[in-house]
């Protein structure tokens, strides 16, 4: 219930990549030689121009060139490392994404040299025996797959990667900062905005203010969060008292009435989740929904197991546990029995692409079918005592999780639900607590995400103060680094935008006229949110910030922040919905659409280069912001989106004929998005992105269409910007991780697959048929 926490639902754009035509699956048949050879022909002339089928393929004087039989993988190996000759060592982030220091076990001897050189440039995979099926056959499109790791590797004709030849360069020389997961166009404008915010922090530190001021409070609860001796003093005694009441608890009853205590006084309770925000039926009320237990790990890792992945879990709740005081070997027995539990809530939790489905998440309960699905709990009790009691019904996010959950509540699970509730709590606050805390959750993330580094103690005491002191530090950041010239800019582009989509749904031939006044009608209803609020919220005023001198804390400034926030949170149930009220930061790098109130939202943090700067070109401008705004218009029209009408309310505005037509060109977009390679091994999931997918292509065309009504317009600025802002370098954990949990596709299918949609790009570089980027003209792509 956190100010500044978007709602599930929300539909955000951003952040996280091989193109090749679209591939089959691999169920196709095996290649023969005579087709891998015509295959490195077209793919490899660019690279060794004049190539011939000699160069490549090698026979035997007895048998000839037995073009007509199947390939085995290593001989398709062998004719690829022929085809594209020496190949350049992997740097940046081709020496983070690809497979190194791997010896395979079953590759000839005539074959070696070869699948060295290609071992070595970190284009192969192996099975996990450490063979590298060298006698298997493949496919054409598991060998596509490999000829694209070259194509990336190589990163020189931008007609078979585009994304790569534009930000090859970068792309070499990149790294991922000490004790981040990403590198990118993101992750960099959002070290700029830190570093802005930063100054205006150590403009106010050492300084005396009055009492009660604005400037006050920043630099107290800097002062706090940078002090780790005080901290470390304190230890875990900040939450002592609660630790000792769960671990005292003799029945469940005893446990939740702790566990109440923990959420009266912290905000922090872990056995029962409510959010509030829009009914989803009636957008304009605010209305309650319970979200159920949470788990440490996401569904993927529960449901593969990966032995990696458990044993840090394991270890990092056994390292909470013990320093909140258990044994060594009662932590160990609570963290395995503790995973097991979650692992039975995921099992049964909905899959990641269905949580922005209103007809997944929508689950209203009267309060007496709610508090009947807690056999062994008091729900009403419960919502009292969480001063959520005014709500007349209960929307349940996932009911399958929540019926989980509460069949888990019993006096038979009391230790491992003993447990689970003081890890929740530690993991909560452990960042606030001694720096044993936070050390155990550095090294999880080091091992689950891999990431390198510790961040310093500046660096995390400014972005505790970011977070947390906001409400204050967004006014100043707008003052500074928004102009009123740039606002009144992006707002035109938008109305533009709006404009010109409105043309484009005019134009559709596939979708009838009263479907179309209905899509229009939503368009011109959009609410448009640019910059910073109108009026700055209010809360932190209500709040007193004290120094560890003033018996204050980092843990009790911060909890004494959120709880102001959860209060006004919670004071809102069954009133009407503020939709002036901005849902995030005006630092944000991100923008955003929100489905309940049909919203756009870009806030200051974005609208800067290299997404936006005043005095680029136009068509520079719509490549980057522009297609942004025009990705963000899009997500009221996606998969999810458009089940809500022009007022945030979720009702069918479709005819059946249209609707139907509509989920037939989703499907096109989840085949067409799906299984391309992002690293070695990990695929695009176009099930997983298909809303983000949406909103990309949409996002281009509306874009597009208006850099075409330029005079003379200059298409390589648009792609080249688009290409730009997509530029990312991630760890391969994460890459991985993401590939199952993120709603948006990898950055570089981001761009490539994207782009091959739209003519100007084929006539802008001359992309021809056997090039990377070509798509056939009746394999592309389109819906709005």
């Amino acid at each position: 219930m956190k100010k500044k926490v978007l709602s599930l639902l929300m539909a955000i754009i951003m952040v996280l990549s091989v193109s090749v035509s679209a591939f089959a699956d691999e169920t196709s048949p095996p290649a023969t030689r005579g087709e891998i050879v015509k295959t490195l022909l077209m793919a490899a002339d660019a690279y060794q121009p004049g190539i011939t089928k000699e160069d490549i393929m090698q026979g035997s004087k007895n048998e000839g060139l037995k073009e007509n039989e199947p390939v085995k993988k290593v001989e398709a190996l062998v004719m690829l490392s022929k085809a594209f000759g020496e190949l350049p060592e992997p740097v940046g982030n081709d020496l983070r994404s690809g497979t190194f220091g791997v010896e395979f076990t079953d590759v000839p001897a005539w074959a070696k040299k070869d699948i060295d050189k290609l071992a070595k440039a970190g284009v192969l995979t192996g099975k996990p025996d450490g063979t590298l099926g060298a006698n298997d056959n493949i496919t054409i499109n598991e060998f596509k797959k490999i000829i694209a790791r070259v194509w990336t590797l190589k990163g020189s004709h931008l007609n078979d990667d585009f994304y790569e030849v534009i930000n090859k360069e970068w792309l070499n020389k990149s790294t991922i900062p000490t004790g981040e997961i990403m590198g990118g166009g993101f992750p960099e404008l959002e070290k700029q905005n830190t570093d802005k915010i930063e100054k205006i922090i150590n403009e106010l530190v050492g300084k005396q203010f009055e009492e009660g001021t604005k400037e006050q409070k920043i630099a107290d609860f800097y002062s706090t969060a940078l002090d780790t001796k005080n901290r470390n003093k304190q230890g875990i005694e900040p939450i002592q008292k609660y630790v000792k009441a769960i671990d005292g608890a003799n029945t469940l009853d005893e446990l939740i009435q702790a566990d109440l205590t923990l959420e009266k006084e912290l905000g922090l309770g872990s056995l029962f989740s409510f959010a509030i925000m829009n009914d989803a039926k009636n957008s304009s009320e605010n209305a309650l929904y319970y979200a159920g237990l949470a788990t440490g790990l996401d569904k993927s890792n529960f449901e593969t197991e990966d032995e990696k992945v458990k044993k840090a879990y394991l270890q990092y709740m056994t390292k909470l546990l013990v320093s909140s005081g258990e044994e060594e070997s009662a932590a160990k027995d609570h963290a395995e029995k503790i995973y097991e539990m979650e692992k039975s809530l995921a099992s049964v939790s909905l899959e990641p692409y269905e949580q922005g489905d209103v007809n997944k998440y929508y689950n209203p309960y009267t309060i007496e079918q709610f508090d009947d699905m807690f056999k062994t709990v008091d729900m009403k009790l419960v919502m009292k005592s969480m001063k959520v009691d005014r709500a007349d019904k209960v929307i349940v996010f996932d009911v399958k999780l929540a019926q989980k959950g509460a069949e888990l509540l019993n006096e038979t699970n009391l230790n491992v639900l003993k447990a689970y509730s003081k890890l929740q709590l530690l993991k909560e606050t452990g960042n606030l607590l001694s720096t044993e805390f936070r050390d155990a959750a550095i090294e999880f993330s080091a091992t689950l995400y891999g990431v390198t580094g510790e961040k310093t103690d500046q660096e995390i005491a400014v972005a505790m103060t970011t977070d947390t002191m906001g409400g204050y530090l967004e006014q100043m950041f707008a003052e500074k680094h928004f102009s009123p010239e740039a606002k009144k800019d992006v707002e035109q582009m938008v109305e533009k935008l709006i404009a010109t989509y409105e043309e484009r749904i005019k134009s559709l031939d596939w979708m009838s006229e009263t479907t179309k006044d209905k899509a229009i009608k939503k368009l011109h209803t959009m609410i448009v949110k640019i910059g910073y609020p109108d009026k700055w919220d209010t809360t932190l005023d209500k709040v007193a910030i004290k120094t560890y001198d003033e018996g204050g804390s980092l843990f009790s400034n911060t909890i004494t922040v959120n709880k102001a926030y959860i209060d006004n949170t919670k004071a809102k149930l069954g009133k009407p919905v503020d939709r002036t009220e901005w849902l995030t930061s005006v630092y944000t790098v991100n923008a955003f659409y929100n489905t309940f109130n049909n919203e756009i939202t870009f806030p200051a943090g974005i609208l800067q280069a290299p997404f936006y700067d005043i005095n680029a070109k136009p068509e520079a401008n719509y490549g980057a912001i522009g297609m942004v705004i025009g990705h963000e218009i899009s997500h009221a029209f996606d998969n999810n989106g458009s089940a809500y009408d022009e007022n945030g309310n979720a009702n069918n505005w479709w005819t059946e004929e249209d609707f139907k037509k509509f989920e037939e060109k989703n499907q096109e977009l989840i085949q067409f998005y799906n299984d391309i390679e992002i690293i070695p091994g990990v695929l695009n999931d176009g099930q997983l992105t298909l809303s983000e997918n949406v909103a990309d292509l949409g996002g281009m065309a509306a874009s597009l269409q208006a850099v075409s009504k330029m005079s003379n317009p200059d298409y390589k600025a648009y792609f080249e910007s688009n290409a730009e802002i997509w530029r990312s370098t991630t760890t391969k954990e994460f890459a991985a991780y993401l590939s199952k949990n993120d709603v948006h596709s990898a950055a570089k299918v981001r761009v490539n697959r994207t782009i091959v949609n739209f003519q100007q790009f084929y006539d802008t570089y001359g992309i021809k048929l056997g090039d990377g980027m070509y798509i056939a003209p009746e394999d592309r792509v389109s819906i709005w």
